[in-house]
């Protein structure tokens, strides 16, 4: 899976959240993939759109990309756990 590949699958899976390649400036809760220095970082933002938690840095595109696909989808699950057991 490739940056080309990601939009298709968030799309399909109903993923919120995400900012590739800072496309848009850094909101609240979002998880965040770019590209650095010749190296790709995968990271969340919390309530006030600051870093949050361990940077995920990788040389592979591919893996950058699993990581962040991934951070998304538990995010989505953990959101609707949320709903099931407060109903919100």
């Amino acid at each position: 899976m490739l940056i080309k590949d990601l939009e298709n699958i968030i799309k399909e899976e109903n993923l919120l959240g995400a900012n590739i390649c800072n496309a848009t400036s850094l909101r609240p809760h979002q998880v965040v993939i770019t590209q650095e220095e010749g190296k790709w970082k995968v990271y969340n933002t919390d309530e006030r759109a600051s870093l949050i938690g361990i940077v995920s840095i990788f040389d592979s595109e591919a893996e950058a990309c699993e990581d962040f696909i991934n951070k998304l989808r538990m995010r989505k699950k953990m959101s609707e756990l949320a709903k099931e057991i407060w109903g919100k």
